[in-house]
């Protein structure tokens, strides 16, 4: 059985954010943008990287990523680990639905 993250099932377009900690950071680092470019990416390809774990709780499932920006020696940035996390839609149960368009 595989893994939904192992599916080559398309997500369409993702909403990435950096969180305010994370931004902080990467200006620290110097990698404000690399981090940038990242998350470009992540909104084309949201499970991006090594797949880390799944949460379910209810209809909702999160998948949590890790994914590596390299370092430059030469332009003095280092290597970052950043772990992001994807909530694929869910279906909504036939009679929600029907109560969301006001049928």
């Amino acid at each position: 059985m595989s893994e939904p993250h192992d599916q080559g099932d398309p997500v369409g377009p993702a909403v990435a954010a950096v969180t305010d900690r994370a931004a902080l950071r990467a200006k620290e680092l110097d990698v404000t943008e690399a981090l940038e470019a990242l998350r470009a990416e992540l909104e084309r390809r949201p499970r991006l990287g090594r797949h880390i774990r799944t949460v379910t709780e209810g209809p909702q499932r999160v998948e949590l990523y890790s994914t590596r920006i390299e370092g430059d020696p030469a332009a003095g940035r280092p290597a970052v680990n950043v772990v992001h996390a994807f909530a694929p839609r869910t279906a909504l149960a036939p009679d929600r639905a029907d109560r969301r368009s006001g049928a």
